[in-house]
């Protein structure tokens, strides 16, 4: 699925570090990093961070797609990811940033730099849980500990792992309290802010609370991120040369060969008739059109460029009245599980926009984008937004779920719609947005609210679809997901197969058979997943 060249980047730090990564490979040995002997706890740091990013993107991806924020091309389940397709975040984690934590801890600890230690923590137990929220039991313990003859790390339970990221995130709360502890050189998240760095580890302690069940340990947490001012992310640069900071779905869509990826029809059609017919006003932020009208769609079928508009959709789509093809008003993407061929169509289909990745605002100018355009890729990877912690509050207050809701909506809006600086839509577009979904959620039954509430919080995650694999593997909300283009495509995937490079190296690991099994914390998770 990843088939671009990535840049660990840091456009105005000291360290510039490269990597390469394909399906076929993993992370490469890196002639232009620092040795021990050379480097210093800043220099680590800034590595660390930065690839922390690319890890978050990537497995964001992945679970985006599942879960329709992105596009998924393959119209099987099982053949969706080889165990290959995880060797290049496998090996970040580990050869990656987990090594580089190991070589700068000793550093940090003989400066007294808890700042520091505090921050890997926070990017540890983010990491290492999301790791255990795809394959369930990973290395732990005992990983990282070739030096000390460990060549073979043994699984490590997934609820061993969940306890030892809560431990984790504990004590970088600590090191954050240390007064007297300098702030890092370069902080691409918080700017050196501890406070807000608190406020992050305990909205992580949240969502591994929410994932357990344990509403009790959820609630006690109450310095958490509260605001959009608070929002965890990683913040993108616009250099090309020498080092690409720019945010990877720009490097995918904006190019001299046009775009790379295809947008999700599914979200885009949730936005596009959100209630009544009334469209979200996110879409101009999250969408740039290239054409005014798709083939088919506005425009005269045609089969070059949009085979599928010369068909009707598969009577399983008709069933249901699901988005085909393509969409009104120049909205091009693709259904999920569509796996045909490209056609000539990179400076046509519709590209990631303004929000996240730092692509254009689409301001009805309908032209084909290169590079450059835009925000040159200052766009923004969300690792923990005030927004989706108001969605995960309705997941446990379903009596005022409402509120909730509202709460996520506004502050997303708020996020997105002055993103950049941009001037934000008309507040009458807001309001009627607001008071459409109002009344719609009024209107609805349980099912139905609970499917306004999944929609709504899968909307706020473009960009980073981690939560929302973790939330429709534990509720099976929506249950009005577009299904996969293919009638049968297979079981839906509620585990991942382990990274080729783990169980190829680790005879400790042996790969699983299919995608059916469960992670640890959702063995009575929904079953009509599609």
């Amino acid at each position: 699925m990843k088939n671009i060249k990535y840049t660990i980047i840091l456009a105005f730090s000291i360290l510039m570090m490269n990597s390469c990564e394909t399906t076929e490979m993993g992370l490469v040995n890196d002639p232009n990093s620092l040795s021990p002997d050379q480097a210093n706890a800043d220099y680590f740091l800034n590595s660390i961070q930065v690839d922390f990013a690319y890890f978050v993107h990537y497995m964001g991806l992945t679970a985006g797609e599942f879960t329709r924020i992105d596009q998924l091309s393959s119209r099987t389940y099982s053949q969706s990811y080889s165990p290959a397709s995880f060797d290049y975040e496998y090996s970040l984690a580990y050869q990656g940033i987990g090594e580089d934590i190991r070589l700068m801890r000793p550093l940090a600890d003989e400066s007294g730099l808890s700042f520091h230690i505090g921050i890997t923590q926070v990017f540890q137990a983010y990491m290492y849980v999301a790791m255990v929220d795809f394959f369930d039991a990973i290395p732990y313990s005992d990983a990282l500990q070739a030096a000390e003859g460990v060549l073979n790390p043994s699984p490590t339970s997934g609820q061993a792992v969940y306890d030892a990221a809560i431990g984790l995130l504990d004590s970088a709360i600590a090191n954050f309290g240390d007064a007297a502890a300098p702030a890092p050189a370069v902080d691409f998240y918080y700017g050196g802010s501890k406070s807000k760095w608190i406020k992050a580890a305990n909205s992580i302690k949240k969502k591994i609370y929410l994932n357990l069940g344990d509403s009790g340990s959820y609630n006690g947490v109450s310095d958490y991120i509260k605001t959009p001012a608070d929002d965890f992310q990683f913040n993108w640069g616009t250099a090309l040369v020498p080092a690409n900071s720019r945010h990877p779905f720009y490097n995918s869509c904006y190019t001299s060969t046009g775009a790379g990826r295809y947008t999700s029809n599914w979200l885009m059609s949730v936005m596009l008739n959100a209630y009544g017919g009334v469209s979200d006003p996110r879409m101009k932020y999250y969408f740039y059109r290239q054409e005014q009208y798709a083939p088919g769609f506005g425009a005269p079928p045609e089969e070059q460029t949009l085979e599928c508009s010369l068909y009707l959709a598969p009577l399983h789509y008709q069933a249901t009245n699901e988005p085909f093809c393509a969409l009104e008003n120049g909205y091009w993407g693709r259904d999920h599980g569509n796996d045909a061929g490209i056609p000539p169509d990179p400076f046509l289909r519709t590209l990631y926009g303004l929000y996240p990745a730092g692509g254009r605002f689409d301001d009805n100018t309908f032209e084909a984008t290169v590079v450059g355009q835009g925000e040159s890729g200052k766009g923004i990877t969300p690792i923990m937004l005030s927004s989706w912690i108001h969605f995960m509050n309705a997941e446990l207050d379903a009596g005022n779920m409402k509120a909730h809701i509202t709460s996520g909506i506004e502050d997303s809006f708020n996020k997105v719609t002055n993103f950049l600086g941009y001037d934000p839509p008309k507040q009458d577009l807001v309001d009627t947005y607001m008071s459409q979904f109002s009344d719609a959620f009024d209107a609805a039954n349980t099912e139905g609210k609970y499917n306004i509430w999944a929609t709504e919080y899968f909307i706020s995650m473009y960009g980073n679809g981690l939560d929302a694999y973790n939330s429709y593997r534990r509720n099976g909300y929506p249950t009005t997901i577009q299904p996969n283009l293919e009638p049968d495509p297979g079981a839906f995937p509620t585990i991942m197969y382990y990274p080729e490079t783990l169980t190829a190296r680790n005879q400790n690991f042996t790969q699983r058979d299919n995608l059916t099994g469960r992670v640890f914390w959702n063995t009575n998770g929904a079953t009509n997943l599609k």
